[in-house]
């Protein structure tokens, strides 16, 4: 096995390994690194981990004991957006993969909503703040336990208007934003997430070797779905390993016979079939 394979495959056991915890043991900046690592095996992850604790430690200083948790919030919104500048990407920058990589996210300053968001929590528990994801369709806020609702990319808190407007920039008019939007994410969920959104650019960058890497991550997060199994196998057939990929569309169909895809998936088949011979 080439020393690249083999370092994704240590990669990803870890990953298996650390997604396999309770949600409440399931280190978040660890899983972020770890997606981050895949296919990058030089990376390491403690510039990254002392980086956010220098911003832990950079809000510490700043409070007072007894401090109430708003005024705890208020000052790592001092210290991420006011100081160090964390924003999310402009429309030039969005479709960077850098956007979803922890380490690049921490370094440039710069990252998708859910990116920034596993900053804050991060730091926000480091300083015992009781904070958690919110998935929002098309928007990644952060909650805490009192109802505030802040948008991770300037750190603004949100009333529900300002949510709704998040709604119609991100998907138009054709949904309204209701309170049931605002449960909280697990762990698991949001690395899930962060995953997706990777998988995307690696798919507009036509990178098929690193898209295959994130559904391969995917598939461990969520490993009864069997469309990582399909998506692998076209990936595989796009990279030119097609009996491979013969093998996973095939078996998608057995266990999805009647799924809207499965004409196109036999076409497929079909085809990666033709291109064997």
């Amino acid at each position: 096995m080439p020393p690249i394979d083999n370092a994704r495959a240590a990669n990803l056991a870890r990953f298996a390994r650390l997604t396999a915890r309770p949600e409440s043991d399931i280190d978040l900046a660890q899983g972020a690194l770890l997606i981050a690592a895949h296919g990058r095996p030089e990376l390491r992850f403690e510039p990254t981990l002392d980086a956010l604790e220098a911003l832990a430690e950079r809000t510490r200083i700043r409070l007072d004991r007894g401090d109430t948790h708003g005024t705890v919030l208020d000052r790592l919104h001092d210290v991420l957006y006011a100081e160090a500048r964390f924003r999310g990407p402009t429309a030039a920058e969005y479709h960077d993969a850098d956007n979803s990589l922890l380490d690049r996210v921490v370094e440039r300053r710069i990252g998708l909503p859910i990116s920034l968001a596993i900053v804050a929590l991060e730091v926000g528990w480091r300083v015992g703040l009781s904070l958690h994801g919110v998935g929002l369709p098309g928007h990644f806020l952060v909650g805490a336990l009192d109802g505030t609702l802040v948008d991770p990319t300037n750190g603004q808190r949100l009333t529900p208007d300002d949510c709704q407007a998040l709604l119609r920039r991100a998907l138009g008019d054709r949904i309204l934003f209701h309170s049931s939007m605002l449960r909280p994410s697990g762990r698991r969920e949001i690395l899930a997430r962060v995953l997706r959104n990777l998988r995307t650019v690696r798919l507009a960058e036509r990178d098929w070797p690193a898209a295959l890497g994130v559904v391969d991550l995917l598939a461990v997060v969520e490993p009864v779905n069997p469309d990582h199994g399909r998506d692998r196998g076209v990936l595989l057939g796009r990279m030119g390993r097609f009996s491979e990929a013969i093998v996973l569309l095939s078996r998608y169909l057995d266990e999805r016979p009647d799924e809207s895809d499965a004409d196109d998936v036999r076409q497929v088949i079909g085809i990666f079939r033709g291109r064997r011979n």
